[in-house]
């Protein structure tokens, strides 16, 4: 369930912020996704929608942290 939240949230934030999703550098925003989605559904803890022992609002907001945070340091190394 954290790789499917994080994969869905990783494609939609990709789109949104560079018109396509898997451009430049598209493993290394995968990879922050999917440790924010996992950070999240940690930190956050269980609330809301639990599904499979995954909190899906809690790992889809730390992978959306995570992805934004990426993109800028992305930003800055080039």
């Amino acid at each position: 369930m954290w790789a499917i939240v994080s994969i869905v949230v990783w494609g939609v934030m990709n789109f949104l912020m560079t018109g396509e999703v898997a451009g430049k550098d598209w493993w290394a925003s995968l990879l922050a996704t999917l440790i924010g989605g996992w950070l999240g559904d940690l930190l956050l803890g269980h609330w809301l929608w639990v599904f499979a022992g995954y909190n899906i609002i809690a790992g889809a907001i730390g992978a959306i942290v995570f992805n934004w945070l990426w993109s800028l340091v992305r930003r800055n190394m080039y």
